[in-house]
Parts: structure tokens; C-alpha cells; sequence
């Protein structure tokens, strides 16, 4: 802000008019990226930070928000070594089943979160859904949604570019605050995630994690992918496949479930639907941490 600005209060009106903007638009809340030294600024505007690097700040102007989706997350059940492995599964393939099962079989509770924004191929809704259904045998798996707060166009938005190219340093880092904020609440003591040598992103989203989850007292374990035929399943390979019309020969790549729904032709032209709004279909929006 230019200094002869300073002290009239200018902020406070563009923050009440945008949250007044924000209401008339259907939103009820509204996120804030600043710098770190003007935190005390915004805190007295009503804004609450959520996570912070040396470089951005992520702030919210609702009270409590992340500690309520915390706390929506955190389940009585989980004791002893906590883990957390986060996916899109758009859609969930074999892929996805094998890194569950090997995570799980790691600790005593896995959280499972299924990446809640509605920007992919397959409605959020029905990932998790399908998600519910073919890990429902996993005893020791819980599973949960990302919400706003976690690889989300607020924390991540880079992720959420059909360019697969390098994530931006300043997000990946963003979101990675992000959740060691919430491993803290929740105990979570590991992280998993599939090798991944197709996607840019998550690469690049997995080596800042390599890097900066050991700090926070947090392991991160990476999984090798499921192939077939020397091929790592794929989602996008999944997606490719439904989109030419053949998608009766995903079958041997998904779980019941999925068949199940992709089955349903009312499903399928919902999918082609989505795929045409979002881009190509292999550019769909995923975060694969095995099995894209």
C-alpha cells in the first residue's frame, strides 16, 4: 500500500466489500494470502491464519474453521501409529487399493483422505463414495475429505492446473503446512505416497515433502506403484479408456465398485460431460499419490 495510504482505513473497507461480494456470490467465508509480517494486520480485521511459510501466509475470516474440519477428520478409534495417505482416485483403481492396503498394513489407523474439490472427471461425491466401498474391508482405515483446507484451490492451486508442469514452490509448500498443521491434531506420524514417474506435479508435490516432513516429526514412506504388464495402472489410462467408449475393459483395472458405477451408462455420460468441461482426459485434475 503506498505509505500516504496508510492508516485510513482503506484495507478494512476492501476487505468489507469483498466479503459482502463474497456473501452475494454464495460463499460464506473467504481465504487470504499475505505475506507473513502482516499477520497481526489481518488478525485484527478478523482474519485467523491457517498455515504460514518463510514466504505466504494463508489466512480465513472464519474463527475456528480448520480446527472444525480437524475435528471433523479426527475419528475415537484411531491409536498407536497414525498415517495419512491422500489421493484423488479419479477414478480409484487397483493402483490406489494396493498403496491403501501396503500403507495400512504400516500402522494402526490410516487416514485416508479423499481430495474433496469438484474439479475432476468423477464428481467428488462419488470418488469418495467408490473409495468408502473398496476399502470398506480395511479394518483399520478411516476414511475422510480433504475439505477447503488440503490440496484444494486455496492451499494448492498450482495442483489444479491442466499443465502438468513443476508445482510452484511457494503452493507446495503452502499445503504442506497445511498438513502438518492438521498431523499434529490428529497424531498422524507418517505419510504415504506412491512413486510417481508420470506427473510433474505430484513429483515435485513428494520431493518438497521428502524434504520438509521430517522436520515436523512426520515420515514419509513411499510406495512403489502397482503395474501391470509392466505398466503402472493408471487412472488416466482408466479415464482414456471410458472416454473411447471401452469401458468395459477397465474391469481388470478398478475395483468392483468402480465397474460397478462406470456400468451405469446415466455415470458414464456424466463422466464424458466432465471431462469435456475440465479439458482432455488426460488432463484431468488428479492427485495421485499412486496410481494416477
Amino acid at each position: 500500500m503506498r505509505p500516504d495510504l496508510q492508516g485510513t482505513g482503506l484495507i478494512a473497507h476492501l476487505i468489507t466489500h469483498l466479503q459482502q461480494e463474497a456473501i452475494s456470490r454464495g460463499a460464506n467465508s473467504l481465504f487470504l494470502y499475505t505475506k507473513p509480517e502482516n499477520r497481526r494486520q489481518f488478525a485484527e480485521l478478523g482474519f485467523s491464519q491457517v498455515a504460514g511459510t518463510e514466504r505466504v501466509l494463508l489466512m480465513e475470516d472464519r474463527r475456528g474453521g480448520f480446527a472444525a474440519w480437524a475435528s471433523d477428520i479426527q475419528d475415537a478409534r484411531a491409536h498407536g501409529t497414525i498415517g495419512c495417505l491422500a489421493a484423488n482416485c479419479d477414478p480409484m483403481t487397483l493402483g490406489h487399493r494396493y498403496l491403501i492396503e501396503r500403507a495400512a498394513a504400516q500402522c494402526d489407523t490410516l487416514y485416508l483422505l479423499v481430495v474433496s474439490e469438484d474439479r475432476s472427471a468423477v464428481p467428488a461425491a462419488h470418488r469418495r463414495l467408490m473409495v468408502e466401498q473398496a476399502a470398506g474391508d480395511l479394518d483399520n482405515v478411516i476414511v475422510a475429505g480433504t475439505g477447503r483446507y488440503l490440496i484444494s484451490s486455496a492451499s494448492f492451486p498450482d495442483y489444479f492446473l491442466k499443465e502438468k508442469t513443476e508445482a510452484g514452490t511457494v503452493w507446495c509448500g503452502l499445503d504442506i503446512a497445511v498438513f502438518c498443521r492438521l498431523a499434529e491434531v490428529l497424531g498422524i506420524s507418517r505419510r504415504f505416497v506412491g512413486t510417481e514417474p508420470l506427473c510433474p506435479v505430484t513429483a515435485a508435490y513428494n520431493r518438497a515433502m521428502a524434504e520438509a516432513l521430517p522436520r515436523a516429526g512426520v515420515e514419509l514412506v513411499e510406495i512403489p506403484r502397482l503395474e501391470r504388464n509392466g505398466v503402472p495402472i493408471s487412472a488416466t489410462a482408466v479415464r482414456g479408456l471410458i472416454a473411447a467408449g471401452r469401458w468395459r475393459e477397465i474391469r481388470p483395472l478398478v475395483p468392483g465398485a468402480v465397474y460397478d458405477y462406470f456400468s451405469n451408462e446415466e455415470n458414464r455420460s456424466l463422466f464424458l460431460r466432465r471431462c469435456s468441461d475440465f479439458g482432455k482426459t488426460g488432463q484431468i485434475i488428479t492427485q495421485e499419490t499412486g496410481g494416477r
